[in-house]
């Protein structure tokens, strides 16, 4: 069974933004510090264990980043990794982005059993590139997905639905968009897969798609609006502070 992981990065939060956070410099920073989001991790983690439960499982990697990104997602010596150069179409553009991106991994794509991608995929939390790249390939998509598992060659889904998992089976090509769990937490690599992966090359896909009409017209620092809930700061002896405690619940209580 092929696997097809599609990995995009996040600007590392550790380094702060540029002085003038204009689209040209938004990209260049988000390029420069590109890590894997939790998001990114968890799909390609539950690839890894597709491939532990069955080892004729191959993956491959279309990481929509620079180099080091690529490098760094080599590291889990994974079958082939390819890069994918967006060109001048913005991550603001979502539309765009994945009819970009589905036409530059479309054999990959179409040969692919299965599509693993974050749900957060370098559109800044938006969700909206992996059902566009589901649509793009003519598949079923179903997002905030947990788990898999393969039972007798049958492929079993789990995701997140409200307060609830729900488990899916998968009866034919899809595109599961991947949230981050405990259980998909991403394993560390082998020292020797992390030394291979310097040595490699990447071949790299684009696509001729281009992008939409939606562009970034400015951008503007958010100020978080001040707390409206006053704040109770209890004071005196354990006893004193349990009793103004109990009075507050008491007042809580009796405006509710």
């Amino acid at each position: 069974m092929n696997v097809l992981v599609l990995i995009s990065g996040i600007a590392d939060p550790k380094w702060p933004l540029p002085p003038q956070p204009d689209a040209t410099a938004l990209q260049i920073h988000a390029s420069r510090y590109a890590v894997m989001s939790p998001f990114d991790e968890a799909a390609l983690e539950l690839a890894l264990k597709l491939r532990d439960a069955d080892p004729s499982v191959a993956i491959t990697a279309v990481v929509a980043g620079g180099e080091a990104l690529a490098r760094k997602t080599a590291e889990w010596r994974l079958d082939a990794v390819h890069r994918f150069d967006p060109g001048a179409i913005g991550a603001w553009d979502c539309r765009g982005f994945a009819c970009a991106l589905a036409e530059a991994a479309g054999p990959l794509g179409r040969d692919a059993a299965l599509l693993l991608i974050g749900r957060e995929f370098g559109d800044f939390d938006d969700g909206s590139v992996p059902p566009l790249i589901a649509r793009e390939f003519r598949i079923e998509h179903i997002n905030l997905a947990l788990a898999l598992q393969s039972r007798e060659g049958v492929l079993w889904a789990a995701r997140q639905r409200g307060s609830v998992v729900e488990r899916m089976r998968l009866r034919g090509p899809a595109l599961l968009s991947v949230t981050n769990d405990s259980h998909n937490r991403l394993r560390h690599p082998l020292l020797k897969n992390v030394m291979a992966a310097r040595k490699l090359q990447f071949p790299v896909l684009s696509g001729s798609a281009t992008g939409s009409r939606v562009a970034l017209a400015a951008l503007e620092r958010y100020s978080p609006p001040p707390r409206a809930s006053a704040c109770h700061l209890l004071t005196g002896t354990p006893q004193q502070q349990a009793d103004a405690l109990a009075e507050v619940l008491i007042a809580c209580r009796e405006q509710a």
